[in-house]
């Protein structure tokens, strides 16, 4: 078969081509050069040594990883260089209880060794350094912006709660010297005051929920701790402390002999457990013979009788509460005598829901039904 002229000639050319083709590298070689340039040095290493005396945030180390570790009163930042936390002196140190790992850290003292006892109290500066001067006067009379701006309120706030509380003082010292002249006659006006504080405290203690026991022994315990951490303080010596804690403790006695509080928080005369508990069940005998039948509808005047026995030293506000629910109920259940007609004038229309219908439907009650 014979070829067209063009096509033998671009065959010719191509079998040339490829014959006188030549291999090249794929990439040029790059030779050395010596240019005597080079990155300067990180600084790394140690920045201060044992028992260097540093301040808050100055450099002790810096490391590529965590070559050293933080230890107490020293932090980390992100580039693994360790800064002081406290000012003091430097340490370096091995933990036992990390035997693979070298510590870097920061004692208070420079006597002291680290690490510190385990077991024992840390001891902390809370992140003050001790001032001296224009700077120790700055820091303590130091608030923040907030403070500061709300500052009048928080102190008005305060003076209403002094006031209060003087004002309940001068109250319970007038109600010992009215009510109880007794009492108020074989006391001196320091131990009148001492006896309206005591009354104080208990008060505080029953708002917050405490029985009257409870109350009362926490006063007495407080006070005797308050001598405690006088004596502690060298303020008073040990036969001190012994006579006033026993001089309280008879004193208290005398003042909870004569005194205790009503479930309204007023003053009243004490009475003995055997007593509040006989007053307790003829009370609750008196209501049950008042309204004897719970379902029935009662009248103003039962109502108020009811209250005042409920009202009573007898009960505490719990058993207030109880006996009210169980008594006084605001709504009486439906009977023939509390249900009514469409009819009948003086009755109130309540929407309820029927669960078996599943539909609303309308009740009439009688006003008897309700709580006068």
């Amino acid at each position: 078969m014979l070829l067209p002229d063009s096509i033998t000639t671009t065959k010719n050319s191509l079998v040339s081509f490829i014959k006188c083709q030549i291999r090249f590298a794929h990439k040029k070689v790059v030779s050395s050069k010596t240019h005597m340039q080079d990155s300067p040095g990180k600084r790394l290493g140690a920045k201060k040594y044992e028992n260097h005396q540093v301040k808050i945030g100055q450099i002790l180390y810096r490391q590529r990883g965590t070559k050293w570790y933080p230890g107490i009163n020293v932090g980390i930042g992100k580039d693994h260089t360790l800064f002081a936390l406290q000012p003091g002196f430097v340490k370096y140190y091995l933990d036992p209880f990390h035997p693979k790992r070298k510590f870097i850290g920061i004692a208070l003292n420079k006597d002291d060794k680290l690490p510190y006892p385990h077991f024992e109290p840390t001891k902390r500066r809370l992140g003050r350094d001790v001032l001296d001067g224009k700077k120790a006067e700055f820091e303590a009379n130091y608030l923040p912006r907030n403070v500061q701006i709300l500052q009048p309120k928080i102190n008005e706030e305060l003076n209403k709660r002094i006031e209060k509380r003087n004002g309940k003082l001068l109250k319970f010292k007038d109600e010992i010297k009215k009510n109880f002249p007794n009492l108020s006659s074989s006391l001196t006006e320091e131990q009148l005051d001492l006896a309206a504080n005591r009354l104080l405290s208990i008060d505080g203690y029953l708002r917050g929920g405490k029985s009257i026991d409870d109350a009362r022994f926490s006063t007495t315990y407080y006070y005797i701790y308050d001598l405690k951490l006088s004596n502690k303080r060298n303020e008073i010596s040990i036969d001190e402390l012994n006579t006033k804690s026993s001089n309280y403790k008879e004193f208290a006695s005398k003042i909870d002999s004569e005194i205790m509080f009503a479930p309204d928080f007023s003053l009243t005369k004490n009475l003995t457990f055997d007593e509040l508990s006989s007053l307790k069940t003829k009370s609750f005998a008196e209501l049950e013979k008042l309204i004897p039948d719970i379902t029935k509808p009662i009248n103003k005047k039962t109502k108020e009788h009811a209250l005042s026995i409920i009202n009573s030293v007898a009960f505490s506000l719990k058993e207030q509460i109880k006996l009210k629910r169980r008594f006084l109920k605001p709504t009486l259940p439906e009977t023939n005598e509390t249900i009514g007609n469409a009819k009948d004038k003086k009755v109130i229309a309540i929407q309820k829901m029927n669960i078996e219908t599943r539909q609303v439907e309308t009740i009439y009650r009688t006003k008897n039904a309700f709580l006068p």
